[in-house]
């Protein structure tokens, strides 16, 4: 697909405020930079999750997160998952930005690639956001289809341990009961460090969080709502996210040419031609556009200060 030629506006800060104050349907992409404040891991950079596990002697970092190796084998992924597990209610200045946009009425939808559930606990509505490739908040068993809070499988998750179904492993006990009258009638912790409790369930189903692994289909509401809203937007925003993962990446590909498209990120993003880039942490640029705007954010992360004004490289258009 060619990349489409960018518009005459926005091409600095100043532009960009005006078209956010006046647009009434944005569309926000989200990816992991806009949580690494807290201290939860990207996965392309430098420190983030795929740098981190070079060490474990994959052909490739991404195969942790792979259907076919995760229904093989869960080791792997049980292995990691600790890393980018977030048990907090505390959300960055980034997410509470986008919850700014749908309280002033601006906010069409934000399709998050994040997995650990910030934007309903910054309080953005269900309506107003698509997890791309799912969360955290449920699990469920890849053998029976047994579903869980995905904070009961937390513990197995921290412990680095393969977390397992519940209700297999209660059938299991059951059956292995009638069998052999003499078996113990303990009941099962999944959390145990038993390798022999380990060993005889190995064979029981898995509890799979419900984040999307690669090899498996988007949810329905991505493909239900992404058509009709690329056409309706008047603003797209990415924030956060390198834009190399399919189908979302290709999200700025079929917005309409004469919406205005805005990235904010450490890197530039390559194959895009965006009307201007903002390269910086999100929470940093956030605060300013706040600043710009007028908006009175109440955040314990919030900086307070802000640099000087911003030079624009008018070919590149990076601020």
């Amino acid at each position: 697909v060619t990349p489409r030629d960018r518009l005459p506006h926005p091409s600095n800060m100043d532009e960009f405020i005006t078209v956010l104050d006046k647009a009434q349907r944005v569309l926000v992409v989200t990816g992991a930079g806009i949580s690494t404040s807290l201290n939860i891991p990207d996965f392309r950079s430098s420190r983030g999750i795929y740098k981190q596990i070079e060490h474990m002697g994959l052909s490739d970092p991404q195969e942790v997160f792979d259907m076919s190796l995760f229904s093989h084998d869960p080791r792997p992924f049980y292995t990691v998952a600790h890393r980018i597990l977030y048990d907090s209610d505390v959300y960055s200045p980034t997410h509470g930005f986008i919850k700014m946009l749908e309280d002033r009425g601006k906010l069409l939808r934000n399709y998050t690639q994040n997995i650990e559930d910030l934007e309903y606990k910054a309080g953005i509505s269900r309506d107003k956001i698509v997890q791309c490739h799912g969360s955290f908040a449920g699990a469920t068993c890849t053998k029976c289809g047994y579903k869980v809070p995905g904070s009961s499988i937390f513990p197995d998750i921290r412990a680095q341990k393969v977390a397992r179904c519940p209700e297999c492993v209660e059938s299991y006990k059951l059956t292995q009961n009638n069998v052999k009258k003499g078996k113990s009638n303990s009941s099962y912790n999944s959390s145990s460090d038993d390798d022999d409790s380990e060993n005889e369930y190995a064979h029981i189903g898995v509890m799979k969080p419900d984040i999307v692994f690669f090899g498996e289909p988007l949810p329905h509401r991505f493909h239900d709502l992404i058509v009709q809203d690329v056409l309706d937007c008047d603003l797209l925003i990415c924030m956060g996210t390198s834009l190399q993962v399919s189908p979302v990446c290709d999200i700025p590909r079929y917005t309409p040419a004469n919406v205005p498209q805005v990235y904010v990120s450490l890197q530039p993003a390559k194959r895009f031609n965006f009307d201007i880039t903002f390269l910086g942490k999100c929470d940093d640029v956030v605060e300013m556009f706040l600043n710009k705007l007028n908006w009175k954010m109440t955040h314990s992360m919030l900086k307070g200060k802000f640099p000087g004004n911003l030079e624009t490289d008018e070919t590149k258009r990076y601020v």
